[in-house]
């Protein structure tokens, strides 16, 4: 079974939060599974592009792909995908779309619907109701126009949590959905060996809080930085560290809030796989406040590396609070920051919601487990008739 997998961007742009980091696990996880996996996606990474792949494609950690040199639009991340899909979706049982609102998917339907190649898509969180805000106006007119029978056409419709698949089944679009999580490499915390305390100067001892994420509003760091504000008043010793991108320049904002915390507040960049697994090795707590999330990867990484999460109720993750692996609540400040002190205040305390976090990630969301439940869910696509697919 041949599987082209289609996504506006792909590894190592990492500066683009979750979405490349799952698009890669779950390729990895369908290679274990026995599936055919090649990649067509842009070269976009910021500001600065990745290199495009010369006409027999590229390789990125043993996965086919082609990078398209990045064109107008480039805020729709719009390429010259034509050729490199087209000859990918020639010889493809099937095509799986990742993400919506832009140039690869529109392309990629219909290339697949001429060629009569079945196409499932991934929404990656791009249907929640906060992400849908943005830019409220023109996706409702995109959605109207094409975007609702592109989806409705799909084989099914991949949700990556409960919370998804509501918002999805909301929609009424004849296209099935199917529930599956994203994953996480399991192996991959312990083998990272902890260093940012070091590099940032922040004291072996002191207490670390971490949001590791887009610099971006939907994330709500303004919560994060009012929350850190309010722990540092019964623990000063406290560090936060804001690790990702800055988008539209939402960063400088945050760090005015935080001025009179100079000097315990980090924030670095985008950071590589091997630096994600080490900065987690050196948090003590882990938040994700976001207005909306469809599944938020960062919150199996940090299960992971064995940190407790505090983690809004915004967020598709009562699990946590259902396996005791950290803190669900509200999204205010006054919650938020209760959490963290409790953490701070009661090591064992944190240090058992860690292990449980640890324990409940290997059960539950390892790439290979997900690899083979999804290229089941291939076979049973591909199984049926193309009659039966349009019934």
């Amino acid at each position: 079974m041949r599987v082209v997998h289609v996504t506006p961007y792909f590894a190592p742009a990492f500066r683009y939060g979750g979405p490349p980091r799952s698009v890669l696990g779950l390729c990895r996880g369908l290679q274990r599974a026995g599936v055919d996996v090649e990649v067509v996606t842009t070269a976009a990474n910021g500001s600065t592009d990745l290199p495009s792949s010369p006409p027999q494609g590229s390789e990125y950690e043993g996965i086919a792909v082609h990078y398209a040199p990045v064109a107008f639009p480039r805020r729709l991340f719009g390429a010259r995908l034509r050729r490199p899909l087209s000859a990918a979706l020639a010889g493809a049982d099937l095509c799986h779309i990742h993400g919506i609102w832009n140039v690869p998917e529109w392309t990629a339907s219909r290339l697949a619907r001429a060629l009569r190649v079945p196409y499932v898509i991934s929404p990656r969180g791009m249907l929640q109701p906060g992400a849908f805000r943005h830019g409220l106006w023109r996706k409702r007119a995109a959605f109207r126009l094409f975007e609702r029978a592109t989806l409705a056409a799909a084989e099914f419709l991949h949700a990556t949590s409960s919370a998804e698949a509501a918002i999805l089944h909301s929609l009424n679009l004849t296209a099935p959905v199917v529930t599956l999580p994203n994953g996480v490499d399991v192996g991959a915390a312990s083998h990272a060996a902890p260093e940012f305390r070091l590099r940032l100067g922040i004291p072996p001892d002191a207490f670390v809080v971490l949001f590791l994420g887009r610099i971006h509003p939907i994330k709500r760091l303004d919560l994060v930085a009012d929350s850190f504000a309010a722990l540092r008043a019964k623990h000063s010793a406290a560090h936060l560290v804001l690790a990702g991108p800055d988008e539209r320049g939402h960063l400088a904002g945050i760090m005015s809030r935080l001025t009179a915390h100079a000097g315990f507040v980090h924030a670095i960049d985008a950071v590589s796989e091997h630096e994600k697994w080490s900065l987690l090795r050196d948090a003590d707590a882990l938040v994700l406040c976001s207005d909306s999330e469809s599944f938020g990867l960062v919150v199996v990484e940090a299960m992971a590396a064995a940190v407790p999460v505090v983690v809004t109720r915004t967020c598709p993750w009562h699990e946590v609070e259902a396996h005791g692996c950290g803190f669900f609540v509200e999204q205010s400040v006054a919650a938020i920051s209760g959490a963290l002190r409790e953490l701070a205040a009661d090591r064992a305390l944190a240090a058992g919601m860690g292990a449980r976090g640890a324990a409940f990630v290997r059960d539950r969301y390892s790439w290979d487990a997900i690899g083979r439940q999804m290229a089941a869910r291939y076979v049973d696509l591909l199984g049926r008739g193309r009659d039966d697919r349009v019934a």
